[in-house]
């Protein structure tokens, strides 16, 4: 059985993505009604930029990197630092210079961004002074071929610095009038086949992989995604400006995408920073009157416990997104408690679906459900034990989702494309769950390896291949462990000693054990961090085929959770 979207059926257009946004943005940023005075508004540096500015920006931008620098239509850069309004012009200049964009979170570590160097192969890096070591580590390791004069910093410096010789180029530096080749689509051959961003993502297991969304992908995306905004009722009330805050990271897809990109089509103003701090989110929500938040559980979590949210008046907000992680029943009724002004919007989807795949229409009933499929989807729910069998309504199996936002395919890895997009066209998502009778999209397991840190993907492979370098380890496996308090998983890595260790003390191999997560530690960024742990065990269980059966450790870890709880009552 396939289930379709019950909204209507939408022709989408054949346009590259920069114009679309600012096309969209250009009309409704200049409608009567609207009462926003600019479209972007750097809340670290106070750089304000209306729709025509950021558009103007941006085009000064591609000029530089054509001009100055040598751009060709295909090349990718780099952008590896913080949100900010130079964020988004690099974005939009490089799309009108005809190149793609590929994004590394800013808490990467050297070898972190020189193994996406070495997928991804850009050409130019753009980041800011404070990563700029780092950032110049990671070419060196990658051994990729990325001179310093192709490196732009993005952070806001008037005058603009001088232009050095072999150095990176400042953006205000880089900026240029002369004309350039704007890239432009046509046709829905170009629409569909051009790479507009890379990020980068698990998938349903193994390493990180470089995600290919065309043109196509994303402006379809926009488009559902602004169908609920309107169902919804985000942007009815035509007496306040409308603003969406941009502190969830924008190299991630959902911050990206439904935030900062969503947003500016709407013609609702983004209010740009870099990092989630509590305090500093309220002063702002308080001070901008932010009417829309886009949020994540671990972040929902702490507006209902911190008491630091009473001091600020929040009430602006009438619509909160969730999404990248799961959301249990109970934060949902703490929530609408405590917030009764706002309402609490569920979103599911992947970076392979551009992001949106579902989301809970107004007036939804159904609290524990991810919404109804957005417009032009299509899904199926098949068998997870391998059959392939399609299963109806109520019926519990692995998600699959087809539709204009669907990834091209996985970056040089055809693989792992093939494994994730079958013949028909349709993803293979790894999460498990059912529709009801009437379309709600229910998510109760997942199937891949994938860890999920407030949102942010640990991919288990990654973190074995790095702990069987450490001189300790003979052996390891990595699972993700359920925090309730935190409402997130953390990675927990069970591990073989080395034969050295076999006689030793148990305190001994618990010190051993501590040194272990250390050293992880030092080496990944914080998200990937074993903040579960690190179990000691005499052998890892694997299949005939040597894969390692998580499974196995989870129901050993489980049952040792319950042992716990039964041993405090006694």
């Amino acid at each position: 059985m396939i289930f379709k979207s019950v909204l209507p059926e939408i022709e989408m257009p054949n346009v590259d993505f920069a114009t679309f946004v600012l096309e969209e943005g250009k009309k409704r940023f200049g409608c009567p009604e609207n009462k926003n005075t600019w479209a972007l508004y750097d809340e670290e540096c106070h750089k304000k930029l209306s729709i025509f500015e950021l558009e103007a920006e941006s085009k000064k931008f591609a000029s530089g990197l054509v001009n100055k620098m040598g751009f060709r239509k295909g090349d990718i850069l780099l952008i590896y630092a913080t949100n900010s309004a130079n964020f988004v012009v690099a974005i939009l200049g490089t799309l009108m210079a005809g190149g793609t964009t590929t994004f590394a979170n800013p808490s990467y570590t050297k070898r972190e961004i020189a193994n996406q160097i070495i997928d991804g192969k850009p050409r130019f890096v753009a980041t800011q002074s404070n990563l700029l070591e780092i950032a110049t580590g990671a070419i060196y390791e990658s051994k990729f071929d990325i001179p310093i004069t192709n490196i732009i910093l993005l952070e806001h410096l008037t005058p603009p610095p001088k232009i050095s010789h072999n150095q990176p180029i400042h953006i205000y530096s880089l900026y240029d009038t002369k004309p350039f080749d704007r890239f432009t689509i046509n046709t829905s051959e170009e629409a569909e086949s051009y790479v507009a961003f890379l990020p980068y993502s698990s998938g349903t297991t193994g390493l990180s992989k470089g995600v290919m969304l065309t043109h196509k992908n994303l402006v379809s995306n926009i488009i559902q995604t602004n169908i609920f905004a309107k169902l919804n009722g985000w942007h009815d009330d035509m007496s306040i400006p409308h603003r969406y805050f941009g502190v969830l990271p924008w190299y991630h897809l959902y911050g990206l995408m439904i935030c900062l990109f969503t947003g500016l089509a709407n013609g609702v103003g983004i209010v740009s920073y870099p990092k989630f701090e509590m305090k500093s989110f309220l002063q702002i929500v308080q001070k901008q009157k932010i009417t829309v938040a886009h949020l994540v559980p671990p972040i929902l979590i702490n507006l209902v416990n911190d008491p630091i949210v009473d001091e600020y008046d929040i009430t602006s907000i009438k619509y909160t997104t969730t999404a990248a992680a799961p959301i249990g029943k109970e934060l949902m009724q703490k929530l609408s408690k405590k917030f009764s002004f706002m309402t609490i919007v569920k979103i599911y989807g992947l970076t392979e679906s551009s992001p949106t795949i579902t989301v809970a229409p107004k007036g939804n009933t159904e609290i524990e459900s991810s919404g109804i499929l957005t417009c032009n989807q299509e899904a199926k729910v098949i068998d997870s034990d391998g059959s392939g069998k399609a299963l109806g309504v109520g019926e519990i199996g692995e998600l699959l989702f087809r539709g204009p936002n669907i990834m091209k395919g996985y970056l040089n890895n055809e693989e792992a494309t093939r494994n994730t997009l079958d013949s028909q066209g349709f993803l293979h998502t790894g999460d498990i769950g059912y529709f009801d009778k009437n379309g709600n999209l229910f998510v109760v397991d997942r199937k891949k390896e994938l860890i999920k840190y407030k949102g942010f993907q640990v991919a288990p492979a990654e973190l074995e291949a790095l702990l069987l370098g450490n001189p300790d380890v003979s052996d390891v496996a990595v699972i993700g462990v359920y925090l309730d308090e935190q409402a997130t998983e953390v990675p927990r890595a069970y591990v073989v000693l080395k034969p050295q260790h076999t006689n030793k003390s148990q305190s001994e191999k618990l010190q051993v054990a501590t040194s272990i997560q250390m050293w992880v530690q030092a080496n990944v960024a914080p998200h990937k961090r074993l903040r579960g742990g690190v179990k000691i065990i005499d052998s890892i269980p694997k299949s005939n085929a040597g894969k390692i059966l998580r499974r196995v450790l989870r129901d050993m870890d489980n049952a040792n959770e319950e042992a716990s709880k039964l041993k405090a009552k006694i």
